[in-house]
């Protein structure tokens, strides 16, 4: 799809927010002994240290998480918990935009870890203050690409002139199918987080514009990733070549991407990667050749909260955006381009060029600003 801009617009603020209870490595081991008796304890023990993950947020306390339970009982802590935290999230991100609640024009709400209808925009209207005729927009079936999928969309929008809120919150524990004792289900228990990660998207102001968006799907790769649907619940898909397929299609869609804004895989100096994994995101390393350090947020995100789905992109984006903004003497630099990228489904790789002109997003001082005042 091809929307004629009007404007150029900008990521005016971002949040993230996590649940209280939290589970270590320590944790971790222990459970997943009790989930998979038939494993190896020290092959459990290897696989959680070589992980990447150090700590990650869960919805329900560690023994309620992984006690024998249905879907329904878990849908319902879904709602619960998915409100709340997207709650957090979208108001730490108006706050930083300093955008009112009652100037958003479209929420885009994006989730696939639970059921939700109504959709969670519904509940948020009321809990924010969004307007009447704020236009929703509930994403569901998209994964872990659906973060960067709706910064897209919300780019397309605000070219138009609409201020627009993403909100993603995932509540990966609670997609777990107990009684599932497949390698597959082994490696998402020790991999997925919970958590939930929000952006506002104006025509103009600070912070960092969206150049260009696109997507780009991966041919006869449906079976690598997804959800089985059934009485069970959602039972996690995860295909072991996922890393290699990825990697292999990697360099050929960033480089028509990026060709169709004049820019080379070279010209970026900035890399927002959605950390799918350790492997997802050494994989990237590779392909482009970048060190551990380009990818220190993406690696940052996976240590502390695990893979959170689609919501992880918005929180690398947001620890990229809260170096920016306390880096110094950053006026003076040259503008600088970044690639944000996300993959899940489809496979489905979905990719935006944003441009870093030295001016940092505003810091927290509340709301209430209008969304054309400058923010700084």
């Amino acid at each position: 799809m091809i929307v004629q801009a009007q404007h150029t617009p900008r990521v005016r603020g971002t949040a993230t927010a996590f649940p209280e209870h939290t589970v270590d490595q320590a944790g971790t081991v222990w459970a997943l002994r009790a989930m998979f008796p038939d494993e190896d304890a020290e092959r459990i023990d290897v696989l959680v240290r070589r992980s990447g993950v150090a700590s990650r947020g869960l919805a329900l306390p560690l023994t309620e998480t992984i006690a024998p339970t249905d879907f329904s009982n878990r849908n319902r802590a879904y709602r619960r918990v998915a409100i709340e935290l997207a709650q957090r999230a979208a108001e730490g991100a108006l706050d930083r935009a300093r955008v009112a609640p009652a100037e958003i024009d479209v929420v885009i709400d994006v989730s696939c870890t639970g059921v939700c209808i109504p959709a969670l925009d519904v509940a948020l209207a009321s809990l924010i203050g969004l307007r009447a005729d704020v236009r929703r927009i509930p994403i569901t079936e998209a994964g872990c690409s659906a973060g960067a999928l709706a910064l897209g969309l919300a780019r397309d929008l605000a070219s138009l002139g609409h201020n627009v809120l993403v909100i993603a919150v995932e509540l990966c524990s609670l997609s777990l199918v107990g009684e599932d004792r497949s390698r597959t289900n082994l490696i998402a228990s020790l991999l997925f987080g919970d958590g939930a990660a929000a952006a506002v998207i104006t025509p103009e102001g600070p912070g960092p514009s969206i150049e260009a968006v696109g997507s780009e799907l991966i041919p006869n790769s449906q079976h690598i990733m997804g959800f089985d649907v059934g009485t069970h619940g959602l039972r996690i898909v995860l295909e072991r070549e996922l890393p290699q397929v990825v990697a292999g299609h990697l360099p050929g869609a960033v480089g028509r991407f990026l060709e169709r804004s004049g820019r080379t895989p070279e010209d970026i100096e900035l890399h927002i990667v959605h950390p799918g994994g350790r492997t997802v995101l050494e994989a990237y390393e590779a392909t482009f050749g970048v060190d551990r350090t380009a990818l220190r947020h993406s690696y940052g995100v996976l240590r502390d909260h695990g893979n959170l789905s689609s919501a992880s992109i918005l929180a690398v984006l947001d620890r990229t955006l809260r170096e920016e903004a306390t880096a110094t003497g950053r006026a003076a630099f040259a503008p600088r381009d970044a690639l944000l990228i996300a993959m899940g489904p489809g496979i489905s790789l979905e990719m935006a060029l944003l441009r870093f002109v030295g001016v940092p997003v505003a810091a927290a001082v509340g709301r209430g600003v209008p969304a054309s005042a400058s923010a700084l």
